[in-house]
């Protein structure tokens, strides 16, 4: 297999391939807790933030089978804030999206235990140690500066115009 895009659940995929058969992997998994792209099952929507932790621990495992010895994993991941949501990616709790009511759609989100209304959540390093634990090699946070960041909606912080991309072997 060469150049070739596979589409499907990353999980079940991933344990079609072969061992140490892959060189690199760059990807940017659905963050927590900010979309629902209507797919049953889709990564991003777990109730809590180690849930979704533990999800992405257990696909990056199978990363790991594939990679070669020297492969690298490049792994984009923004944050999350802590808030109760329905439905779409800002928290909006009337009007439709793809033909459903948003107070009908099953995407519920709130605040995780722990944390405080409006608290970020700091997925982006839960994720990196978890993977460490794992027995990645955390070998380096890049900070993707955004120059022209998308205006957020919300008053009482700044705009975020950063993300992390880890560098894991």
């Amino acid at each position: 297999m060469k150049n070739e895009i596979i589409c499907g659940d990353a999980l079940e995929e991933l344990k079609k391939l072969s061992n140490e058969s892959i060189d690199c992997v760059i990807t940017s998994p659905p963050y927590w807790g900010l979309r629902d792209y209507g797919v049953s099952g889709q990564l991003g929507l777990e109730k809590t933030p180690e849930e979704y932790v533990a999800k992405l621990v257990a696909i990056f495992s199978e990363v790991k089978r594939v990679l070669k010895k020297e492969g690298t994993l490049w792994l984009n991941l923004g944050d999350s804030y802590a808030n109760a949501k329905v439905g779409n990616t800002n928290g909006v709790f009337a009007g439709t999206h793809k033909g459903k009511l948003l107070e009908e759609m099953e995407f519920k989100k709130e605040v995780p235990e722990g944390l405080k209304q409006k608290d970020l959540v700091g997925i982006p390093w839960r994720v990196a140690f978890a993977l460490q634990a794992d027995g990645w090699y955390l070998r380096q946070d890049i900070i993707w500066a955004k120059p022209n960041p998308m205006p957020e909606s919300v008053t009482d912080r700044c705009t975020k115009s950063h993300e992390y991309i880890f560098l894991l072997a």
